[in-house]
C-alpha cells in the first residue's frame, strides 16, 4: 500500500501514474487478500518448472512478466537482472528444450498437434 502513495517532496515509488491507478484499484476491491496467494503459488510453481526444465520458454515469458511487474511497482533490486534472464531463457527456448523435462516434453506436445492435422 505504500507504494501507492504519492510523497509530499520527492518522487514516488511508482513512476507511472497508470500503473499506480491501477494497483489503487487493486487495493480498493481488496483484491489483494486472494491476490498475494496467486502471486506466492505462482513464483514457487515458476521456479520449479525452471528448475526442472517444464516448459522453459513459456515458463520464463510468465516469470519476466512477474518481474516487469514488479519493477514497475518500486522494487527494481535485482528484477531486473531476472527479466533480463528471462528474455534470453524464452529466446533460447529451443535450446533450453534440450535440457530438462522439455527433452522428453516439447515432441509429445507437438505429437498432439500434428495427430489433430491428419
Amino acid at each position: 500500500m505504500g507504494a501507492v502513495q504519492v510523497p509530499a517532496e520527492g518522487r514516488p515509488p511508482i513512476a507511472f501514474a497508470w500503473y499506480r491507478e491501477f494497483l489503487q484499484s487493486m487495493i480498493d476491491a481488496q483484491v489483494y487478500t486472494w491476490f498475494a496467494k496467486v502471486i506466492a503459488v505462482s513464483e514457487v510453481l515458476i521456479g520449479v518448472a525452471l528448475i526442472i526444465g517444464i516448459f522453459v520458454g513459456l515458463t520464463a515469458f510468465f516469470a519476466g512478466f512477474m518481474n516487469w511487474n514488479f519493477i514497475m511497482a518500486g522494487s527494481a533490486s535485482v528484477n531486473g537482472v531476472f527479466f533480463g534472464l528471462a528474455v534470453l531463457l524464452v529466446l533460447a527456448w529451443k535450446i533450453a528444450g534440450y535440457i530438462g523435462l522439455d527433452y522428453f516434453l516439447l515432441p509429445r506436445v507437438g505429437d498432439l498437434w500434428a495427430i489433430n492435422k491428419k
